[in-house]
């Protein structure tokens, strides 16, 4: 065989969670990274990155958005706010019980 084959890192079971879980928590706090970033920050593979990347989109914990930069569109990863996960009818019903909840415990709070 001639040419220069890509060596592609295939992760599945143990490995993958605790791969998705590192670069979930790399995004959390790097929100707007890029694959190459995690990857450098983390000292993992490009393809391992790639690969949970895509585990985390396909499980709605991240999604990738394109930015510009530098005059280039450049794919950046974002967690997902939990706040997207609801629909507005639930959002406005969370604000409610915690404003229920919170009025209460003033009530029950008084000596």
């Amino acid at each position: 065989m001639t040419g220069v084959q890509a060596r592609v890192e295939v992760v599945s079971g143990e490995d993958a969670l605790e791969t998705d879980w590192m670069v979930y928590n790399f995004i959390c706090s790097h929100a707007h990274c890029t694959i190459y970033e995690i990857s450098k920050h983390l000292n993992c593979s490009i393809s391992k990155v790639i690969q949970s990347v895509r585990r985390l989109v396909d499980a709605n914990m991240v999604r990738m958005e394109e930015e510009v930069v530098g005059g280039g569109i450049t794919e950046v990863i974002v967690p997902v706010k939990w706040t997207e996960y609801f629909t507005e009818d639930e959002l406005k019903e969370i604000k409610a019980m915690k404003a229920s909840s919170t009025s209460d415990s003033v009530h029950t709070h008084r000596g």
